[in-house]
């Protein structure tokens, strides 16, 4: 049972996203809502998930990533062949081999491949997690060539380079691009979060290579390759559905990004840190759903994994946070989106952290920040 909990998504989300999308009509839409109906329901009933040692088979838990990645290339082409109109053609054959005429009528209006372009983004942000899961692993060639993939198949190579080397050094201070403010909005916080992530690993990556006396436009800097790719993949899409190819991807890829950040919010929404002071638990807001814990790869037991980046996915516990956010991710990334109703929940929260948890130079910079935050009337 411990293998099939953080199975879903490659046994089962996968394999209906990419059904969905050549089915056509509005089957890519019905997925959709499918998926957050399950996020509403299931976070808001499922129980605490005990951490599960992986046993002797922990390569399973491993392969569930590397297949997952396999089938999100899957998923890119299915919108490509839906936009590039090829699918129909694929759909003719399927139904000849298959004795069902019903197959060679399928049908796709603009309206429903963009649909189709968003839903698929919108489950590829899970790249994001695999990516961040694999690319903490720096001592495995292997694993960190597979996250970069997952990474640079949603165009966002860079958080390899900004995710290990600088938020988890910054959390929670106004040096880390991906900590939201107190006070700031979601929308405001993607805008300034995607710049500033690429603005700080082309920095890191600058400084690093200037040490050895090397070009940061050469294949030593490491975020290169992984925008290579996304090149390359972005070259595909041209050369199999032109023009329309591309604007679907596109959508895929800012769909991913946005849909991830949105995450990144409410991970620290409005903590703060001394620079350079020890990263406690009470520095992430945890989350213990166990639906949003097995999709996201317990990505949602921020605490632990900030105070042990190199622990695997599986072994992650809550280190029993203080600091907690109910429901699963999903619903507080539903809150976010109309900010004053999300700050007037979120600022209980903080108020009491602020109270129980924060040390005596935390408090400061709190008070500084709603000092600033009222004086601006947000």
């Amino acid at each position: 049972m411990k293998y099939l909990r953080f199975s879903a998504v490659p046994l089962f989300y996968m394999p209906l996203l990419v059904l969905s999308t050549l089915w056509g009509g509005w089957a890519p839409l019905l997925n959709l809502l499918f998926i957050f109906a399950c996020y509403f329901v299931l976070d808001r009933f499922s129980d605490r998930g005990d951490v599960q040692d992986a046993g002797r088979w922990s390569f399973v838990l491993d392969g569930l990533m590397y297949v997952y990645i396999v089938q999100s290339l899957i998923a890119v082409g299915a919108v490509l062949l839906v936009s590039g109109g090829h699918a129909h053609d694929a759909m003719q054959a399927l139904a000849r081999l298959v004795d069902m005429p019903v197959l060679a009528e399928r049908q796709w209006t603009l309206v429903q491949i963009v649909i189709a372009s968003v839903s698929t983004g919108f489950v590829l942000s899970i790249n994001m997690v695999v990516g961040h899961e694999l690319t903490h692993r720096t001592i495995s060639k292997l694993d960190m060539a597979a996250g970069n993939l997952a990474l640079a198949i949603v165009a966002d190579s860079q958080f390899a380079i900004s995710h290990v080397h600088c938020h988890h050094k910054n959390v929670a201070t106004t040096q880390d691009a991906a900590t939201a403010r107190r006070g700031e909005s979601i929308y405001r916080f993607i805008v300034r979060s995607s710049w500033e992530q690429y603005v700080e690993a082309w920095a890191f990556e600058k400084a690093r290579l200037n040490r050895l006396s090397r070009s940061v436009y050469g294949l030593g800097n490491r975020l290169i390759p992984g925008f290579i790719l996304t090149l390359l993949i972005t070259a595909i899409s041209i050369y199999v559905a032109g023009v329309m190819g591309f604007a679907c991807y596109l959508i895929v890829v800012v769909t991913s990004k946005v849909t991830y950040e949105c995450t990144n919010y409410i991970q620290h929404y409005g903590l703060v840190r001394v620079p350079g002071s020890k990263v406690r638990p009470a520095h992430s807001w945890d989350c213990r759903s166990m639906f949003s814990s097995a999709v996201l790869l317990n990505l949602t037991r921020h605490s632990d994994h900030h105070a042990n980046p190199n622990k695997k996915y599986w072994s992650l516990g809550s280190l029993e946070s203080p600091v907690l956010i109910e429901c699963g991710y999903v619903v507080q990334i539903v809150r976010s989106l109309f900010p004053r109703y999300w700050f007037r929940v979120i600022e209980r929260k903080l108020e009491h952290w602020e109270n129980r948890h924060a040390t005596a130079e935390e408090v400061a910079i709190m008070s500084e920040q709603r000092r600033q935050w009222r004086k601006q009337n947000v």
